[in-house]
């Protein structure tokens, strides 16, 4: 079965089992210990975290980001 195949087949699920699905395999990769993150993501969260810390005021609040992502 191939990658493609398992996503068709998981979307043919009601998306109440796919929730619940994608929560189990989560909390089964949660439970293993931490994802590495490549060079290049550690490379941008720092350039990010140094923008902030040297100019707070340019920053928003993760309630400002959600509503903007997700609305309200």
């Amino acid at each position: 079965m191939t990658q493609n195949d398992l996503l068709a087949a998981i979307e043919a699920l009601p998306k109440e089992l796919q929730f619940a699905l994608a929560t189990s395999v989560l909390d089964r990769l949660a439970a293993e210990g931490p994802l590495p993150v490549s060079e290049q993501l550690k490379t941008e969260f720092l350039k990010r975290e140094q923008a902030f810390f040297a100019d707070p005021s340019k920053g928003e609040s993760w309630d400002s980001v959600r509503e903007e992502l997700f609305g309200k």
